[in-house]
């Protein structure tokens, strides 16, 4: 691999782009992968049982035969509502067990690698959708995670706290009525807010070919060093120098 390629982002060869292939390299860790499936899956059983429950005499957030379908599965309003607020529990517990015990492995590299916007991020963003408009040009490089992700990771990390503050406010009635009626519309907004960016990432992780490598990350935890390379190079190019300064205090160990 030629040096001048770890200094500036340069066009490989058929030879370099075949090795890179061969390579894998580490994007995430096992407790990431645990906690983002978690994630996903609380999240899809909160929007089945709370989509259900939304429903008054003047409206229906859902139709008729979706209540119909998840009130005969629970019995009950009363049950869906139960495991609802159970589930909701359960998340807030593992996020703050996540939050405790994980801050300085994993809760502080997600501040820095996910929320921390760069001059670069914001240019991919930009640039990002004049290619989705079939324009020609070039993304600027990007750390672990573009532009988008980032985006995405501050509408997950707002939509979060509000989500978890106003739940239980509305479960178990904290506070005044006033405060249940605002946390209720709080609620709503923020579950609004992302749902519309979900929509965004699903489509971008699973279904844009160039991003494939980034869907199954998610369950191995790898990407290959060429998809780094090409998505990801300031990444990229750190793990890289940081492999190649260890191989070589390696060889002075054995050396010695």
């Amino acid at each position: 691999m030629r040096k001048e390629i770890l200094e500036k982002f340069l066009p490989l060869t058929f030879e370099e782009r075949e090795e890179l292939k061969k390579k894998k390299i580490k994007k995430h860790d096992i407790a990431t992968i645990y906690l983002h499936w978690f994630n996903a899956t609380v999240w899809f059983i909160e929007l089945i049982t709370g989509s259900a429950l939304i429903i008054s005499k003047y409206y229906k957030f859902t139709p008729h035969f979706w209540q119909k379908l998840w009130m005969e599965i629970f019995g009950t309003r009363a049950n869906m509502l139960k495991f609802h607020i159970f589930t909701g529990v359960l998340w807030i517990i593992v996020l703050l067990i996540y939050a405790v015990f994980g801050y300085k492995n994993y809760l502080w590299g997600y501040f820095k690698n996910m929320l921390l916007l760069t001059k670069d991020d914001i240019l991919w963003v930009y640039y990002k959708g004049m290619q989705i408009l079939g324009k020609k040009v070039q993304l600027p490089p990007q750390g672990i995670y573009n532009g988008g992700q980032k985006l995405y990771a501050w509408d997950v990390a707002i939509g979060t706290i509000l989500i978890a503050i106003t739940g239980p406010i509305m479960a178990f009635h904290l506070g005044s009525v006033t405060l249940v009626r605002w946390a209720i519309a709080v609620h709503f907004l923020a579950v609004g807010l992302v749902l519309m960016g979900l929509f965004v990432h699903i489509y971008m992780a699973a279904f844009m070919p160039e991003e494939r490598q980034s869907f199954f990350s998610m369950f191995t935890g790898y990407v290959n060093e060429l998809y780094a390379y090409e998505h990801h190079y300031k990444w990229w190019r750190e793990m890289v120098k940081e492999r190649e300064k260890w191989l070589e205090e390696y060889k002075k160990e054995i050396e010695k």
